[in-house]
């Protein structure tokens, strides 16, 4: 059984890792972005300028406040949308496990804290 200070200690260790998590989420998210951006200017249609907002008001934002499940949840709603999953290769392979991490880091914190 750990003691109070391992538990302390631990407890900095994983916030310090999550917010590692969260900024290079956010960098990931903030390139695909500038993707759909560039795919926008490219004038195929405004479907990228649609999904770089909702990317921005409903996954970035719950993001950088904190707010992992809700990232999560409208990351999943998004990726669902033909043809987002396959274009947002990215988004996949690397953020959505990222908020994953996150969402089980805060889940086993607060577990570890009703046990000091």
């Amino acid at each position: 059984m750990l003691n109070r200070t391992d538990l302390e200690q631990l407890l900095r260790d994983d916030a310090a890792q999550r917010e590692r998590e969260r900024r290079t989420t956010i960098d990931l998210i903030n390139e695909e972005l500038q993707f759909l951006e560039l795919l926008g200017a490219a004038g195929v249609s405004s479907m990228p300028y649609r999904k770089a907002a909702i990317l921005h008001d409903q996954i970035l934002q719950p993001l950088e406040s904190g707010d992992y499940e809700r990232a999560y949840q409208e990351l999943n709603s998004s990726l669902s949308e033909w043809p987002m999953e396959l274009l947002m290769r990215r988004l996949v392979n690397d953020v959505k496990p990222n908020l994953q991490t996150m969402i089980r880091s805060v889940i086993l914190s607060d577990m570890l804290r009703r046990q000091l």
